[in-house]
């Protein structure tokens, strides 16, 4: 049962009766009651999370201090995803604003690509975005960050004006409108931000939990079933490749947005 064990460490194992079982919605989490079990926390979760960022600060350290005119590999991987960040989305969308922006966006693509690649690492095997806390603090943070600079540079007043006011339309509409442009724009921006990431990462992580868990279960039962298991097994497989795609799209999508919303920010106008 070389298959069964390997797709078994891909998946959250519970459970002591002798045979395999499906792991839950919040197994499959990792989820950890604490003291009466009126609280739940992830342990892991926060030690992937731990784990994660010192190794992402531990490589780039070690590749500026080693830093060459001739980059070693390592050197040229990590220039090429910092040149990827500034060239293709700083610059693109900020113009040369986007210059002194690139080490901030850099860090933060790199940081969720991390946190959402866990989720195909075996033994990991869980994306940190899945919980809908780190999303959220990534997203809140990101809110502060173009209000910030947006009112810095307009002040509060010059800043809701550019935000929310539309300018070439009649004057009657601004009543429906602005409204409606604080509410998108200043309100929800950061919610659709967060939701995004979090429900992407949540729902693949759940297809790779079930293709995982029906490949197994159709091992254990034998029989036709044991035939039958390729099906699930092929499909695992190519939810992993699939997976690994979007845990680079998201990252992607999440820090072009961050970009924009500075941009908008910092705009002289709507």
């Amino acid at each position: 049962m070389a298959l069964s064990a390997a797709m078994a460490a891909l998946l959250p194992m519970q459970g002591d009766t002798g045979g395999f079982q499906p792991p839950t919605v919040t197994e499959s989490f990792f989820y950890d009651a604490v003291g009466n079990g009126s609280v739940i926390a992830s342990w892991k979760v926060v030690g992937l999370l731990v784990i994660g960022t010192a190794a992402i600060l531990v490589f780039f350290l070690a590749t500026a201090r080693r830093a060459a005119v001739v980059p070693s590999k390592v050197q040229f991987f990590a220039e090429g995803i910092y040149g990827f960040v500034r060239n293709g989305i700083a610059i693109e969308v900020m113009g040369r604003a986007g210059r002194g922006w690139a080490p901030f966006l850099s860090t933060m693509f790199v940081f969720i690509l991390v946190m959402n690649i866990y989720e195909i690492i075996p033994v990991a095997a869980v994306p940190v975005t899945s919980h809908f806390v780190f999303p959220a603090a990534l997203a809140a943070m990101v809110w502060v960050l173009y209000n910030f600079v947006g009112i810095k540079k307009h002040g509060l007043l010059g800043y809701l004006k550019a935000t929310c006011v539309i300018p070439g339309i009649p004057l009657p509409m601004h009543i429906l409108l602005i409204p409606m442009e604080f509410l998108s724009k200043i309100l929800l921006q950061p919610f659709t931000l967060a939701v995004r990431l979090f429900a992407n990462m949540f729902a693949g992580h759940m297809l790779v939990v079930v293709a995982g868990a029906g490949t197994i279960y159709l091992l254990e039962s034998g029989g036709l079933n044991y035939a039958m298991a390729v099906l699930p097994a092929l499909a695992s497989v190519g939810l992993w490749f699939f997976e690994l795609l979007i845990c680079s799209l998201q990252a992607y999508v999440f820090v072009l947005l961050t970009a924009i919303y500075l941009e908008a920010a910092m705009a002289d106008s709507h």
